[in-house]
Formats: C-alpha cells, sequence, structure tokens
C-alpha cells in the first residue's frame, strides 16, 4: 500500500505534463504539398521609365501616373488568374527580374508594389526585355506560354531590337 501511495502523488504531476503536452499540440516539422495547376505561364513585363510619371490619368478620381495606372490594372489581373503562373519583369533601360513565374500572388503582389521608377537606368530597352521574359519561359514545361508587355514608349535603348526579340 505504500508503494501505490507514492504513485499517487506522481499521477496529478503526470497528467498536468501530459496536459500541457496536449494543449501545445506538436506537430512534425516537415511536410510536403504538391499544387497541380492546368493554368499557363504568364510573364508580365512592365516599363518604368521616366515617362511612366506623367499625371494624364485618373484613379478614383485624382490625377495618377501611368506607372500607378498599370499597377492597377495588373493587380485586378492577377486576382482573376489564381490557376496561373506569373512572373514580372520590369524594364527602363535594361531589364530586371522582379519575381519568376509563381503561383504565389501574394508575394507577387507585394513585389509590384515596391516596383518604383527610377531604381533602374531609364530608357526604354523594349526588346531587352522580351529576350529576358523569352529566357525566363523557355525552360517552364507549361502548355501555354504568355508574354504581356506594358509600355508607353518606343524601344530607344538596349543592345536587342523588339523585332529580333520577337
Amino acid at each position: 500500500r505504500s508503494r501505490l501511495g507514492s504513485a499517487m502523488v506522481g499521477l496529478p504531476l503526470l497528467a498536468l505534463a501530459l496536459l500541457i503536452v496536449a494543449v501545445a499540440r506538436p506537430q512534425l516539422g516537415e511536410s510536403n504539398s504538391t499544387v497541380h495547376a492546368s493554368g499557363v505561364d504568364i510573364m508580365l513585363l512592365l516599363d518604368v521609365s521616366g515617362s511612366m510619371q506623367s499625371l494624364d490619368f485618373k484613379l478614383e478620381n485624382l490625377p495618377a501616373s501611368r506607372l500607378d495606372v498599370v499597377k492597377s490594372v495588373v493587380r485586378k489581373f492577377i486576382a482573376a488568374r489564381p490557376d496561373d503562373r506569373i512572373g514580372l519583369t520590369i524594364f527602363a533601360g535594361l531589364p530586371y527580374l522582379v519575381s519568376p513565374v509563381t503561383l504565389d500572388h501574394g508575394w507577387l503582389l507585394d513585389s509590384l508594389d515596391r516596383v518604383r521608377i527610377g531604381d533602374i537606368e531609364d530608357g526604354t530597352a523594349i526588346g531587352s526585355a522580351l529576350a529576358a521574359g523569352l529566357n525566363r519561359l523557355r525552360n517552364q514545361t507549361a502548355k501555354s506560354k504568355i508574354i504581356i508587355l506594358m509600355t508607353d514608349g518606343q524601344n530607344n535603348s538596349g543592345q536587342i531590337t523588339p523585332i529580333t526579340a520577337a
């Protein structure tokens, strides 16, 4: 009986320890998830040259730059394409990859919000941007691949002409 009495003192402590572990809800640290999307791969090419600062549009009845208007349209476009992998390259005098094609549209929208005019050497290198977008899509396995070019100007810099890149 004395052995059983000392065990009875330890049972509430054991119950308390098990309750703490149960409330903590331990889980395995690694998990894999595979997402199968039947969409297309889309690379957005966005002009961020100085001319995109022009305030010749309105958003919500306030003057807005061309870049702000394009960002607004791109946000709506991304929201409407949940099953497509979308990437973003900005360009002015040179192309710059902001995001490779991805299904993580939240991260893509955050990256779009950080795009500003003046981060890249000024100019409009449409041919170089097209070539950069094509190179990003070249090794993708999607059946359909699309490049959407958003610019307000003519090619005036870069080493590749738009016709050659196309």
